[in-house]
C-alpha cells in the first residue's frame, strides 16, 4: 500500500494523453514545504477560537451565547476545512512532467478548470535556474526556466525540489536522445550528467 505522503514524491506512473512508447523521466511539483507551511498555519487558526473561549467563556455563559459561540467555532471550523482541502488539492494537481518526447505543465485554477500546456524537447532552446533566498537554499528548491525556439512561451518550473538536478536531467536526456537527429538548439546551455532527482 502506497504512503498518504507518496503525493509528495516524484513519480514514474503514467499520465492521461501519455504515448504508448513514451517514458515518463520525471513528473515534480512545488516543494512540500509550501503546503506543509499552509496545513500549520491553517492548524494555528482552529486553536484561535478555543483561546478565545478561554478568555471569554465567562462571558458567553453569563449571558447565554454558548449556542452562538458553539455555530461561529462550526462556521470557522468549517471554512477552515475548505481552504485545507482547497490548498492540498491545487498542490497534488498542479504538476510538471518531463517525458523523452516532451515537458508538460499541468496546472489547476481551481476544481473545475485545469490548463496543460506541452513543449516537445526539439524546440528547447536554453535553461536557467533560480535560487533565491536562505530558505530555498537550504532547502534546496527554486525556480526553472526553459526557453523555448521561436515563438513559444518560456515554460517554468516553480520553486520545485533540486532543480540544477531537473535541469541536468532534461539537459543529459537532449544530449544523449535528441541531438542525435541534429533537431535541437542548445545555445548558452552545457551538457550535463543527470543525477538521480529526488525530493529534498
Amino acid at each position: 500500500m502506497k504512503s498518504l505522503f507518496s503525493i509528495f514524491n516524484n513519480s514514474d506512473n503514467s499520465f492521461e494523453g501519455k504515448g504508448s512508447d513514451e517514458t515518463v523521466l520525471l513528473l515534480t511539483r512545488r516543494h512540500p514545504f509550501f503546503i506543509i507551511v499552509k496545513v500549520i498555519f491553517i492548524l494555528i487558526l482552529s486553536v484561535l477560537p478555543i483561546l478565545v473561549w478561554a478568555t471569554f467563556s465567562t462571558f458567553f455563559i453569563r449571558y447565554g451565547l454558548t449556542g452562538i459561540a458553539f455555530l461561529f467555532y462550526s462556521l470557522w471550523c468549517l471554512l477552515l476545512w475548505q481552504v485545507l482541502f482547497y490548498s492540498i488539492t491545487m498542490y497534488v494537481l498542479d504538476v510538471w512532467i518531463v517525458t523523452d518526447k516532451r515537458i508538460i505543465d499541468s496546472t489547476q485554477h481551481g476544481f473545475f478548470n485545469r490548463s496543460v500546456s506541452e513543449l516537445h524537447l526539439s524546440r528547447v532552446q536554453d535553461i536557467s535556474v533560480k535560487v533565491d533566498g536562505l530558505f530555498q537554499s537550504i532547502l534546496k528548491f527554486g525556480d526553472l526556466v526553459i526557453q523555448t525556439a521561436g515563438t513559444e512561451n518560456k515554460f517554468d518550473f516553480r520553486q520545485i525540489p533540486n532543480p540544477n538536478e531537473v535541469k541536468n536531467l532534461i539537459m543529459s536526456h537532449i544530449e544523449e536522445h535528441v541531438m542525435v537527429d541534429g533537431s535541437v538548439s542548445t545555445a548558452g546551455v552545457s551538457p550535463a550528467v543527470a543525477p538521480a532527482v529526488g525530493t529534498a
